[in-house]
This record gives structure tokens, C-alpha cells and sequence, in this order.
């Protein structure tokens, strides 16, 4: 059985960042958690080299994708997965 909150999410609540240098899925979802709220964060996995972290809203993926994140002083990539 699915959970209520899972339930309703989709595509477009996901994004896809490929830091492209060495850090933790907590440095991104830290991150991440500063640009749209912590509470905000429904998912959060690794896979491959990439994370893929899933919001609440679709307004805080837009929010994310266009303003970026910044760990460790160096910009991460950031795509989302509905593009790929």
C-alpha cells in the first residue's frame, strides 16, 4: 500500500542534481532543504551519481531548478527528470 503523501506525487515534483564532485546526500538535501523549507523534502535517494529528491510542490522544484544550489562553494547541476 502506498502512502497518502506519496501518493500524489509525480514527475514534476522531482528533480535530478549531479553535483559532479564528491558530497553526501544529506550535503544536497541540506541544501536544498535552505532554498524551499526542510519540511518540503517528501524523498531523497541516491542513484548512480546523481540524487533524486522529491518535493511537495511543483512550485518549489521551479524554484530550485531556476535559483540553483550551492554546496560547498561550487554550483550543482541540476535537471529535471520530466525533461530527460
Amino acid at each position: 500500500m502506498v502512502n497518502g503523501d506519496f501518493a500524489k506525487l509525480t514527475r514534476k515534483h522531482g528533480i535530478k542534481i549531479s553535483a559532479g564532485f564528491a558530497c553526501t546526500v544529506e550535503e544536497i538535501g541540506l541544501a536544498v532543504g535552505e532554498k524551499v523549507g526542510h519540511g518540503s523534502i517528501k524523498s531523497l535517494a541516491r542513484m548512480n551519481s546523481a540524487v533524486v529528491i522529491f518535493l511537495d510542490q511543483v512550485e518549489k522544484v521551479n524554484c530550485v531548478i531556476e535559483t540553483g544550489i550551492t554546496i560547498a562553494t561550487k554550483q550543482s547541476r541540476i535537471q529535471h527528470p520530466s525533461m530527460l
